[in-house]
């Protein structure tokens, strides 16, 4: 796997409102932190920020967020539909129901958060790692893996029809009852007991 690209800061973020920050279509630079954002965003750019503790209550569909870190934030029941995250790293963070389809994950790392119940459906993931993730139930159908590291992550009931698993590696991770397309299994790693169950849940009978 290819090394992701971590956010690249030229100067030190200065604290900032979202409210104020919003005045033009791009923001830059700003250090957001303890705060509750009521603001529909979409279509916004922002340019090394960093997001500390913030709640995001309105949509952000459409958004660009390069060179940015999300740390502690809660994405719960919003919608990140068609934003571009590229070189962002997102920590310990709640994505409980998010609506992320059509996203795109490029040199962008995620790690600790609770993802359960998002809809990753038709996202682009490249050069991009999930690390400690819990994403149970969530859907990535249709969806685009490129140099893409699983570690440790939870997928119980995740819905993968019709994405292609070439190269993801679920060895460490809990992919128990996942739904998934038998023709679109080329390429994948899964440890033994993981193989075994998928061909149990595509039907095949094992006679021992």
């Amino acid at each position: 796997m290819k090394k992701i690209s971590a956010p690249v800061f030229t100067n030190e973020p200065e604290k900032g409102r979202m409210k104020t920050a919003l005045h033009e279509y791009r923001t830059e630079a700003l250090l957001f932190s303890d705060e509750t954002v009521n603001e529909d965003l979409s279509d916004h750019e922002f340019f090394e920020c960093i997001f500390r503790n913030v709640t995001f209550e309105e949509r952000a569909s459409s958004c660009l967020f390069a060179d940015c870190i999300f740390d502690h934030c809660d994405f719960s029941n919003c919608s990140f539909e068609e934003t571009v995250f590229r070189r962002c790293e997102i920590k310990m963070c709640r994505m409980t129901g998010t609506d992320f389809s059509y996203a795109r994950f490029q040199d962008t790392a995620m790690e600790g958060c609770e993802a359960s119940y998002a809809n990753f459906s038709c996202s682009k993931w490249k050069i991009a790692s999930v690390k400690d993730m819990s994403f149970r139930e969530a859907g990535f159908m249709s969806c685009t893996f490129d140099d893409t590291k699983i570690e440790r992550c939870r997928f119980t009931h995740a819905d993968f029809n019709d994405t292609k698993l070439k190269g993801l590696d679920f060895s460490d991770s809990d992919i128990s009852m996942i739904t998934l397309d038998a023709e679109k299994l080329k390429g994948v790693t899964m440890n033994s007991e993981q193989a075994l169950a998928c061909v149990r849940l595509l039907g095949i009978n094992i006679k021992e």
